[in-house]
């Protein structure tokens, strides 16, 4: 018990360092206690609970209507918001009894590590994390491994794609066609690393408390279509989406026309999760996850490919401020040819040839990571105590040596904080 309760006020300290909005972070793990509570005798407490909260939700996506949310508001409302959703949701559905302690409601609530960007724990999974939990030293072992890598896609790789990315981000005008084409394949390998790796930061240092947390990403750049990819990215979330909004809805059920609309339902949902800016975004995964397998062709290799680009280019939306600037850029890969220019001024935008070396030998250990994960894993289970140790150290002296640190460094630079 003294354990949770340190754990939850440390929760809090750390939002408390945002300003007021840990008291927001506080009223809403009362507010789903509370509700949780009343729901199973008055069950009419589930609908006003998700209204409210998918209204809220709705309002702070257009931060403009509310001119002091982004000092209420906390980084990573999002998970923790769905997180509650969907444990009034099975309270009403009958799934498990209420939780009538609340410290341990409050944990799952701010549970440090992943308040900022997830997962998305179901209650129950994260229930029974926290009871089971026991700090061992494998586990803990374990847990700095997986911290550290985190830390090495984040500093090494995704530090180092940013400063091209940004670059050309920053003047759109100037930088379009070969340009525009680089940003987007570059960024999503930036996107992935920084995610990615902040996902294994949280798993990482939930192990080493002895708490087992549920897995976001299972190499999506391997996915051979864009419904696979959505199988391997974010799994929490396509869960989520998936659990709470699909099959609700009557899933794939109901004939082919009635699972494409509610295929495009579930993803205008997440496309409103991320922000009012990426609804196009959102409609065109569904477009994508729809068709399914039905673009593929015999070559596996090429499938992944194609996957690639197609994703590459969706995040466009995320490059540039509006819709209207992503699809231009994106347009401009096809009717600006500047290939030539390109590499002569790639070479200028901030990366000296050390650093574009570090970020190819880190590109290859990230792709062969993803590729042989299961055995790695395995492989680093047998090695000796002393073994275990010394691939923490070489790790920690990898990142001091070729990580980036920005100025203020901080969780919130974690680029999937802001949704």
């Amino acid at each position: 018990m003294m354990i949770n309760t340190i754990l939850f006020l440390a929760g809090l300290a750390v939002y408390a360092g945002y300003g007021i909005s840990a008291l927001y972070l506080l009223g809403v793990t009362l507010f789903g206690y509370l509700a949780g509570r009343l729901i199973p005798k008055y069950r009419f407490v589930m609908w006003i609970s998700v209204f409210l909260q998918a209204c809220l939700l709705l309002l702070l996506r257009v931060r403009h209507l509310l001119p002091f949310s982004s000092v209420i508001v906390p980084v990573g409302i999002s998970y923790f918001t769905l997180q509650i959703i969907a444990y009034h949701v099975d309270l009403y559905r009958g799934r498990y009894e209420p939780e009538k302690n609340i410290l341990r409601f409050g944990l799952f609530v701010t549970w440090l590590p992943h308040l900022f960007i997830g997962p998305i724990e179901p209650y129950p999974r994260m229930r029974d994390a926290l009871n089971a939990r026991r700090i061992s030293r494998d586990d803990f072992t374990k847990g700095a491994v997986r911290s550290l890598w985190g830390l090495f896609q984040k500093l090494v790789i995704a530090a180092r794609l940013d400063v091209i990315v940004s670059a050309i981000s920053a003047d759109p005008k100037q930088f379009r066609g070969a340009y525009a084409l680089v940003a987007m394949l570059f960024y999503s390998v930036q996107l992935y690393a920084d995610f990615s790796g902040g996902i294994d930061i949280v798993l990482g240092i939930s192990r080493m408390f002895g708490i087992r947390m549920s897995e976001n990403f299972d190499a999506p750049f391997f996915s051979q279509s864009v419904a696979e990819f959505w199988r391997r990215w974010h799994i929490t979330l396509g869960d989520w989406l998936r659990e709470y909004v699909y099959i609700p809805l009557g899933g794939s059920r109901r004939g082919k026309w009635r699972k494409f609309l509610n295929t495009m339902a579930a993803f205008l949902v997440s496309g409103i999760w991320h922000g009012s800016g990426y609804l196009l975004w959102g409609l065109l995964h569904g477009v994508f996850v729809f068709c399914g397998d039905r673009w593929k062709t015999k070559s596996r290799t090429g499938n992944r490919i194609v996957t690639f680009l197609l994703v590459s280019f969706l995040w466009s939306f995320f490059i540039w401020p509006d819709t209207v600037s992503a699809l231009r850029m994106a347009g401009s890969v096809f009717t600006v040819f500047n290939y030539d220019a390109f590499f002569s001024g790639i070479s200028g935008m901030g990366l000296g040839a050390g650093d574009w070396i570090v970020l190819g030998i880190s590109c290859l250990l990230l792709w062969l990571y993803d590729w042989k994960s299961r055995c790695l894993k395995k492989r680093f289970c047998t090695f000796s105590p002393a073994a275990k140790v010394g691939v923490i150290c070489v790790l920690t002296l990898i990142i001091l040596t070729f990580g980036m640190y920005g100025i203020g460094f901080s969780a919130s630079e974690f680029i999937y904080s802001r949704f």
